[in-house]
């Protein structure tokens, strides 16, 4: 659709045509939802930015110059739209549970023997590409369990599971790195 159709459809739902909106949203929604996804390299997420953007659109249409190009005001909306996003969640960031710990494996210090402390920093190095490769809930019920050493119960209550779904996860978790850390080792 040429910059004068998306013009026209505008300016008609700037004096209310319900009809002419639904026709932008069809038309323009798909390239919106690219856009926002290589802002955020998430389907689920762009198409919630590109949502968010059409409720702005609509209350905020009567801004839009008409002597000037939709198209351009749209994607300034939009792309404006998702680079608050990315702000909000830079700055909304807070470590997750475990994050601490898994810090500390770094920082663990040896008892001065540098051959030890070599060997000790290899394998927390090894520990952390392994706990990398397990999937999410596997990796938070193995740190929170295993090196911060809380009491499983009262884990399965802070993630809200089971406590047989968590000894289950703990199972499966200590079984994975145990086969990832022996596959490093023999690769050495």
């Amino acid at each position: 659709m040429g910059d004068n159709d998306l013009r026209a459809l505008a300016s008609a739902c700037r004096n209310g045509d319900r009809r002419g909106f639904e026709v932008l949203v069809n038309t323009e929604s798909r390239a919106l939802i690219a856009l926002a996804y290589r802002y955020t390299g998430d389907w689920e997420v762009a198409r919630d930015l590109t949502q968010d953007t059409w409720l702005k659109v609509h209350e905020r249409i009567h801004r839009w110059d008409p002597a000037k190009s939709f198209r351009a005001w749209l994607l300034a909306v939009h792309r404006n739209g998702c680079l608050d996003h990315l702000r909000r969640a830079w700055v909304r960031y807070e470590a997750t549970p475990g994050d601490e710990a898994i810090g500390r494996l770094r920082l663990i210090a040896g008892d001065g023997n540098p051959e030890e402390d070599l060997e000790r920093r290899e394998f927390h190095e090894r520990l952390l590409t392994a706990l990398g490769e397990l999937s999410e809930s596997q990796r938070q019920v193995f740190v929170r369990v295993d090196l911060e050493q809380n009491d499983q119960k009262e884990v399965a209550e802070a993630l809200g599971i089971k406590y047989t779904t968590l000894r289950t996860t703990l199972h499966f978790a200590r079984r994975r790195l145990a086969t990832l850390l022996r596959r490093m080792e023999e690769a050495l």
